[in-house]
């Protein structure tokens, strides 16, 4: 009887035989294309390649964790991942976007942007909620033929603070850490120029920031050597080579200003073909205070140009800031649209509904 080594022994025996198979018949396909086909099952997971879907993939909800509120009560807070790197899916609330149990509606987002997107929205839910799994709050969206969900619930471990919002945003890193408690988000109050408009029709969306006096400008800072050593020299682009893909214009989430005020409006729910100008985060000071030298290309340095459009048409862009933006539609319905206002390292929302009709 073969002792357990030997057993152990076999099987990786028969895993590098299948990997050898495997690879002469994917070369057998390279050469004899027309002869030979292999399952990609029968192919090792480390020999397959990372895929990229623009479209036909599903939406991912995330659940974010739980903070305690003043009252007693409870914050739970979600975001999502679109799978898909173009498509934009329109998923009403209702059947196919929904939480159970109680309210189907708790302010859950009904049009997805491609990747990933933190912390879009909180469900405030009442101190005696329960601390079980089955006590959870189920958001499922379903979407491209398969259904996902993420379950809210009192997990000793998900309790969150002001420490990790910041840190999973991506907001507020070169800052003492004092003021990542003492600042708050900024105030933002927003406007339609209509509530009801024709297909086509330009529509003005005013935001109007204010804010308290942190967190504090961030200065210029030479970059760190980490930052100037080139790594591998063969996988370094020349200096003024395009973006990797050139090619393939993804969508790249905005990212708002590390100085100063900055708005940026989005599709909160509604049918898909929404035009918005301009598309980033606009912001209210100059660009050499908004993105201070040695700060943004350390943290994005793939990302591209960032919040390069200043339209703020009030205020000294630090403490008070006021936006215009222009949306067009090319499809009837009722659509929530979104502001994000943040201050460089808190963001705020605020929503404004319209109906657009038919000519």
């Amino acid at each position: 009887m073969p002792t357990e080594g030997a057993r152990v022994k076999a099987r990786r025996t028969d895993v590098r035989r299948a990997a050898v198979a495997a690879a002469v018949a994917l070369a057998a396909v390279g050469a004899h294309p027309a002869r030979a086909q292999v399952d990609r099952r029968d192919v090792p997971v480390a020999s397959q390649p990372q895929q990229r879907f623009d479209i036909g993939q599903d939406v991912q909800p995330i659940y974010e964790g739980w903070q305690r509120r003043p009252d007693g009560g409870f914050t739970l807070n979600f975001g999502y991942l679109n799978r898909n790197y173009r498509e934009r899916p329109s998923v009403p609330v209702g059947p196919d976007n929904f939480f159970a149990p109680g309210d189907p509606d708790r302010g859950q987002p009904a049009y997805f942007y491609p990747r990933t997107h933190r912390f879009e929205f909180s469900v405030d839910v009442p101190g005696d909620m329960g601390t079980s799994f089955e006590d959870g709050l189920v958001w499922t969206v379903r979407h491209n033929g398969r259904e996902q969900q993420a379950v809210g619930w009192l997990q000793p471990e998900w309790e969150i603070d002001e420490d990790t919002i910041i840190r999973n945003s991506g907001l507020g890193f070169g800052r003492p850490k004092a003021e990542w408690y003492a600042n708050r988000p900024p105030r933002i109050a927003v406007s339609a120029s209509q509530a009801v408009l024709a297909v086509g029709a330009p529509l003005t969306l005013t935001a109007v920031l204010d804010d308290d006096p942190l967190p504090s400008p961030l200065a210029p800072r030479p970059p760190s050597r980490a930052a100037s050593r080139s790594g591998v020299p063969a996988l370094t682009p020349p200096d003024g080579s395009p973006e990797v893909p050139d090619n393939v214009p993804w969508y790249v989430r905005p990212r708002p200003p590390r100085n100063g005020l900055s708005v940026h409006w989005v599709v909160y729910r509604g049918p898909t073909g929404a035009s918005i100008s301009p598309p980033d985060y606009q912001r209210s000071v100059s660009e050499e205070e908004a993105e201070p030298a040695g700060t943004q290309a350390r943290r994005y340095p793939s990302a591209g140009p960032r919040s390069s459009v200043s339209t703020a048409t009030d205020g000294d862009g630090w403490v008070t800031a006021t936006f215009e933006t222009t949306v067009t539609f090319v499809r009837p319905g009722t659509y929530v649209l979104r502001a994000h206002g943040s201050d460089g390292m808190r963001i705020a929302a605020a929503d404004v509904t319209v109906s657009v009709r038919d000519p």
